[in-house]
Parts: C-alpha cells; structure tokens; sequence
C-alpha cells in the first residue's frame, strides 16, 4: 500500500528527543522460570531517533511512485476528511454506526487510493469501529464515502463522536463528528483465542502446523499466530531479504538456506497451511518483528547486498536504526510482502517487543504507529513492552495489543521496578479503549525443553485453577475489571532438545485446551 519514507527526519527526531519517558532496558541475562518467557535475546543498546512518521501523521509511508513528502511536524495529511457526520441505531443486542465522510485532496498531485480508520471516542477513550477505503483522487478533488460499522461490544453502552484518521496516526490526521452518536449496551463477544508458534526459532513442518489448526478448530480456537522472524532465523521465504527457493537447498520437503544454514516455509507451503486454515475456519496471524530482531534478516541482506549497504540500515548486530529512512522502508517491504505470502489474512502482528535502551516513549510508539499505516486495511497487533504509560494516548487505537509481561520478565529487582515506574500496564491501556490480548507470559507462555509430562499436567492445571482473560501480571493477582478480548498460548522454541514432532503437539495440546476452555467459560 505504502512505499517511500520522506523528508522532515530532522524536525521530527528534535521533537521526540525532549519526550517524556525513557526507553525500556535489555532483558535479564539469566534466564527467568520455565513456563514464564525465557530471555529470547540481550536486546542491544541503541539510540533511536523516530521518522517523520512518528509525530506528522502524513504521507510518510507513501505508495510506490508516489512522491509526495511529509512536510512538518503539526501538518495536515495531504488527503484528510473534511466532512464527517455520523448516527446509530441501538437494538438490545449491537450498535450499528453509520458515518459519511468527506475527503479531500489538499495536494497538488494525484494520490493513489489509501484508507482511513474510524473510532468512537469519549475523552481519552477511543474504540476502533474499522476501515475506510479512500479511492484514488486527483489533486484537490474530493469524494463521498458512506460506511457502516458494528460498535465494539468492549465499548460501554454512552455518548461518542466518530473520530477518522488517515496516514500514520496523529492528532494532525484526524476529525471528529460535531455531533455525537449514542450506543447501548451490546452482547458479549466470543473470545479471540488461539495459538502462537515460534517457527523462526524451530521449524515446524507443514503437516504439525496444520496439526495445532484442527486443533483449534475442533475446540473453539479462532487463530493461529506465526511468529515468522527472530535473531536466530527468518522462518518464511522472503524475496525482500533474498531468502528463496531459488537460493536454497530441498532436502524431504524441508527448505534450507545456504545463507544461514537454518529451515524455512516457502511461499507455497505457507499457503499450504492457509488453504487448510481457511477450510477450517481459522485466520493466520503471521508476525514480522522489527525494529529488533533482526540479526537474521541481516545475514540475508548482507549476503545479497553487502556490509556497507546493511550498515545503512542497522543500529547494531539486530537492530534497525529508525534515523535511517531505508529502515522503515525495508520493514514496510518485510511486512507488505507476509500480507501477500498470506493473502487471506486480515490481522497481521508488527512485533514491537524487547526494544533497545534509548529511544523514547513517544518514539518507541511513533514506529509502531507507522508500522500499522503500513499494512492498509488490515487489522495489526503488537507487543506490549515498548507502551509507556505517559503515552497510551498516542497510540493508534486500531492497534490490538497482545499483553505479554509487565516488566519483561526480568529477574534483576532494579530493572523491574524501573519498568514497572514507567511501561503501561494492561490496566492503562484498557482505560483508553486499547483492545487487549491476554499472552500473559506465566500461565500462558511455554518454552518447552525436554518434554516431561509432568511439566504439561501442572501447567493446565495451574491454568485452571487461577487464569481468566482479566489476568494480566502473571500469578501477583491483578485483574481487570473488564476480560480481554481473547488469549493465546505461546509456544517458543529457543529451548527445544529436538525438533518439533507428533511429541510436541500431545506435550502442549491439554494446555491449549485448558486455556481455550477458561477463556470460553
């Protein structure tokens, strides 16, 4: 949808380098219990200074061909909606919010079609409602788009105005309705739950991946998480980062990568595991994780384009360096490319977890918001850990954000309370509206090693007993006053004794079930 990052770096990176907060610290060395989130790796120091993204909220991420720049910090979007009026109309059961909005072309060159995201909102809270489609508009034309949405059955029954925001997300980019719009009480919705495999570290044949969808859909699970990149390997078939059947090595059906030695799923496999998912009900959710992560997809590039060109783009050995106008650019490329790879998915995950020492709240929440503007018209999910709470405001609310761990499950008592003093709390996000998935890293993580039964009776168990979709700070208590919208059991492999099998499935599957079955309950 988007291609080119612009000028404005200078303005924007003097605006965010005085904002409150400070940037979270590496993870713990040693490594935390077995069934919370093993340390994946030291995330590396690093001074990040935001793109112009980050704060205009205009055409930073561009479509391809399209010249158009950002212009400056506090500048309208180069397509706005200039009009926006708004009614509903409330049964016992939903909401349904009918908006007109009009946009305009306030440039002087044609722009390409783009989308516009709407949210009902009431103070600092907003609710996603969806999607707008903007068609293509000539320079200073304008058109008419009437949508209809059903509200969130999340957002309590009260007075909203309709709020539209196109490009990145800010202030800058968005309207809201003069008048308000009523909403009642709605039907709770089915819980979103599913399973998160790490098939970046551990590769999982296609036969097994499909094993864990008809696991979740004979039990009620509604997705499959692919956790598609990390340090240690790329884990998909990647044009962008070069990484393709044409360069690699076909050995019993598994793909190797003469670059790094490591397995991945080609293209067709991954829609392999699509078509079987579709046929039985279950959206993928595949993840590209940037801006760490990243010394993997570092190797692929530097293989195909050189030090010298990778050093352009990297801070240190696994991250990007967001100053770098090409960074975006590349992770914007990574994360339209995995939309085409799984073309049927609508929810694509961002990443955004175990970010370097510098970078500030507002930058940190800057990327994640120009990464969501990146991916058009789907829905987009994050990690928790770079959200401060001095900035859950700025954050585009249409971002769900999976709830893994309030300090990053470091066990130095320093390093927790400073996380704790600053990083956003589930509760916090769920103030300001934000949609939550409960990935809690206590009862719903796994980094399993030798398999033992033992290990899988105590954690459904456990589960069970003291888990619900309000749980949100491991095992010290804290609920929320209002459930999650779904949950996941995360399955990491950095810590396999062998690869995937039959063995992992039946280790991991009664944890599964114990959390689809809490969740529904």
């Amino acid at each position: 949808m988007h291609g080119a990052v612009t000028e404005g770096w200078d303005v924007v990176a003097r605006a965010g380098s005085d904002e409150e907060g400070q940037g979270s610290r590496a993870p713990a060395e040693s490594g935390p219990p077995r069934r919370r989130r093993a340390a994946r790796a030291a995330a590396l120091a690093l001074t990040i200074v935001t793109c112009a993204a980050v704060l205009v909220g205009v055409d930073t991420l561009v479509p391809s061909g399209d010249p158009a720049g950002a212009g400056t910090a506090g500048r309208a979007p180069s397509v706005t909606a200039t009009k926006l009026t708004a009614t509903s109309s409330v049964t016992a059961t939903r909401t349904t919010v009918r908006t007109t909005l009009r946009f305009t072309n306030h440039s002087t060159t044609r722009k390409p079609a783009r989308d516009a995201w709407l949210s009902l909102t009431a103070g600092s809270r907003q609710y996603t409602l969806g999607h707008v489609g903007i068609p293509s508009l000539a320079a200073g034309a304008s058109t008419t788009v009437r949508v209809s949405h059903r509200a969130p059955a999340r957002a309590p029954a009260g007075t909203y105005a309709v709020r539209a925001c196109t490009g990145a997300y800010a202030a800058a980019g968005c309207r809201a309705s003069a008048a308000s719009v009523r909403t009642g009480r709605s039907a709770p919705a089915r819980p979103t739950t599913g399973v998160m495999l790490d098939v970046a570290r551990a590769y999982y044949p296609v036969p097994l991946i499909e094993q864990y969808v008809d696991l979740l859909a004979d039990d009620g699970g509604r997705f499959l998480h692919l956790h598609l990149t990390d340090d240690h390997n790329v884990g998909i078939e990647s044009a962008v980062l070069g990484q393709t059947t044409a360069n690699a090595d076909l050995e019993d059906g598994v793909w190797t990568s003469r670059v790094t030695g490591r397995p991945f799923l080609s293209a067709a496999q991954a829609r392999e595991i699509a078509d079987h998912a579709a046929r039985r009900g279950i959206t993928i959710v595949p993840e590209i994780d940037t801006p760490g992560h990243m010394a993997a997809a570092f190797a692929l590039l530097e293989a195909r384009h050189g030090a010298r060109w990778v050093d352009r783009i990297r801070a240190d050995e696994s991250e990007l360096d967001v100053t770098a106008p090409a960074s975006a650019r590349l992770a914007a490329d990574l994360l339209r490319e995995v939309t085409r790879t799984f073309p049927a998915s609508r929810t694509v995950h961002i990443g955004g977890d175990e970010w370097g020492d510098d970078a500030t709240a507002a930058q940190r929440v800057g990327w994640l918001n120009t990464m969501a503007a990146a991916v058009g018209d789907r829905e987009v999910w994050a990690w928790n850990d770079g959200i401060d709470r001095a900035v859950v405001g700025r954050l585009d609310p249409r971002i769900h954000v999976t709830y893994w761990s309030f300090d990053g499950d470091t066990e130095d008592p320093a390093e927790r309370r400073d996380r704790r003093a600053h990083r956003a709390g589930a509760d916090d996000l769920a103030a300001v509206g934000t949609d939550l998935l409960n990935y809690d890293s206590y009862y719903l993580y796994e980094v399993p090693t030798d398999l033992d039964p033992a290990d899988s009776a105590y954690t459904a168990a456990d589960l069970r007993a003291h888990w619900s979709l309000r749980t949100w700070d491991g095992d010290s208590g804290s609920r929320l006053t209002a459930p999650m919208s779904g949950a996941a059991v995360a399955i990491w492999g950095e810590d396999l004794a062998s690869p995937p099998s039959d063995a992992l499935f039946r280790w991991s599957a009664p944890h599964v079930l114990a959390m689809l079955e809490t969740a529904g309950s």
